[in-house]
């Protein structure tokens, strides 16, 4: 299964932060994002990596490269302006192929065996796959995980999960997505009316650093 990581985006909820860096290549405890997720990508068997790459897209090339360092193969889908999560995604199909593909946040710090996600897709029923952990706070949850693994917003609510940032995704009806600026949240609203919006459960350490607060919870906290 090759996986891509979500890397475009610009960063501004770390203000100063990424006014000189990609948020990927924001560090926790002297080692960047992008690079833990590669890290943890490769320890579980999946090598073929595409990243897209809009913002100081030439600082991640250069401190990436073609992965080879990490034992992996990276392929870059670079984009003139953010697309956001759909239309990042959408413009690298030609690189995904036609399997289900794995797509990763740019901004999360993860330890989570991926195994249950991978297995638990099945492209008869699925569009989507969510991997969901705890909410943080209370009410921070994103979605309702049903009986039968379909979900349903449910932001607010108390027994609602929050998104990982980590997913599997089928190629084919993305492509009739455009190749422009929307966000991913649209897909997974028109695979819930489909009744093709799943979820999987993940347990282990999981963090995004997409504010200052959450980096510097980060700084003290993560142990990998």
């Amino acid at each position: 299964m090759k996986a891509m990581i979500l890397a475009a985006g610009l960063g501004k909820r770390l203000g100063a932060i990424t006014q000189t860096i990609p948020k990927p290549l924001v560090p926790v405890r002297g080692i960047p994002v992008i690079v833990r997720t590669i890290q943890l990508l490769a320890s579980q068997g999946l090598r073929q990596i595409i990243i897209n790459a809009s913002y100081r897209a030439e600082q991640l090339q250069q401190q990436i490269g073609d992965g080879q360092a990490w034992g992996v193969e990276v392929s870059w889908s670079l984009e003139q302006q953010p697309l956001e999560t759909g239309g990042g995604v959408c413009q690298a199909l030609p690189l995904l192929g036609d399997e289900p593909f794995l797509a990763i946040n740019g901004d999360v710090l993860w330890q989570l065996d991926l195994a249950p996600l991978i297995r638990g897709y099945d492209g008869n029923r699925m569009d989507a796959l969510l991997g969901l952990v705890a909410a943080p706070e209370a009410g921070s949850g994103d979605f309702l995980l049903l009986p039968d693994g379909q979900l349903q917003r449910g932001k607010g609510r108390p027994e609602a999960w929050t998104y990982s940032g980590i997913q599997i995704l089928a190629p084919a009806p993305l492509r009739h997505y455009p190749v422009a600026p929307f966000s991913l949240n649209r897909y997974y609203d028109d695979s819930q009316q489909r009744h093709r919006l799943y979820g999987q459960l993940l347990t282990g350490q999981w963090i995004d650093i997409g504010t200052p607060e959450r980096l510097a919870q980060a700084e003290q906290q993560w142990f990998v």
